[in-house]
């Protein structure tokens, strides 16, 4: 007899994963933004790369390690994941988001008042998204690219959105949500040649990951994820942060969240459309009942 799926663990998967990828991708970001330490980009893909395989290796056994309310509409779409348990599998992701946020606040507090204070900003005021780059994504990268103009100038930074356009962020994450739908349903596809073991999973998808922070972290921050963005976006709303929250300084909210969402949808259409139909063919299985061949005699032509 088959054990009755306990949904309510899959819940609490999921919210775990998401909080181990909040906790320590956002963490990196932190650590770049407020100490200036490890911020090129490889060092930071490599981060979130890690991050996510290191959930993938806790949390698979209890959810499936979607931990992306992306990756989950797209398997609804495309894998047979039933829809009455998208809703609750979204929340809880963007739960996992939330917590994580809350506990970076309590690591770094001290650190992200003094980043204020330096720049001479409160929450919510033009250009603190400067340190609200923690917790949730931008179009452009504020660090790396820049923020508005009257901001710039008043906070002595550069200045970035003449140079990229909010539909540009959207794009950026259309693509790389797309790529790492691609890459999840390519690394799990069994017709596969080169499909990973299961225990090296995450390590695949950790290099994917990576790859795709190194491109399109400067436009968009690489969110990919909504609940990554989402969750710790309403934890940035709860400290004060206002309109550069929601809906942000170029009502740009939409990029990080729902945009990943078209993204992987398009990677999984894709995927099964344009690239399985020339993947090797799996052995049919013989008729029951049917004879099975015999080998051929050593030395017959």
């Amino acid at each position: 007899m088959e054990e009755k799926k306990n949904w309510f663990g899959c819940y609490v998967g999921e919210a775990l994963g998401v909080f181990f990828i909040v906790l320590f991708g956002c963490g990196i970001v932190a650590v770049a933004v407020l100490l200036g330490m490890m911020g090129d980009l490889w060092s930071i893909g490599a981060t979130w790369g890690l991050t996510v395989a290191l959930a993938v290796w806790a949390g698979a056994s209890m959810s499936g390690a979607h931990f992306n309310p992306a990756v989950t509409i797209a398997l609804a779409l495309r894998r047979g994941f039933p829809w009455a348990q998208v809703p609750p599998y979204i929340l809880a992701q963007i739960l996992g988001g939330f917590l994580a946020a809350a506990v970076l606040n309590l690591q770094f507090g001290g650190l992200i008042a003094a980043k204020l204070a330096a720049l001479g900003v409160q929450p919510g005021d033009p250009g603190s998204q400067l340190v609200a780059m923690i917790f949730t994504t931008y179009t452009p990268n504020p660090g790396m690219v820049g923020i508005d103009a009257a901001a710039a100038t008043a906070l002595g930074v550069a200045e970035g959105w003449s140079k990229v356009s909010v539909l540009n962020g959207a794009f950026s994450e259309i693509l790389g949500t797309a790529l790492l739908m691609i890459g999840i349903l390519m690394f799990l596809e069994a017709r596969s040649v080169n499909s990973p073991a299961a225990w090296f999973f995450p390590a695949a998808l950790a290099i994917m990951v990576c790859m795709i922070v190194v491109i399109t972290a400067p436009i968009s921050m690489t969110s990919l994820n909504g609940a990554r963005d989402l969750g710790p976006r309403i934890w940035a709303l709860v400290q004060g942060y206002g309109s550069i929250a929601f809906p942000g300084p170029r009502g740009d909210w939409w990029v990080g969240s729902i945009a990943p969402i078209v993204g992987a949808a398009l990677g999984a259409y894709f995927f099964d459309y344009v690239m399985l139909p020339f993947f090797p063919r799996p052995p049919v299985p013989a008729a029951k009942g049917a004879p099975t061949p015999k080998a051929a005699p050593a030395g017959a032509d």
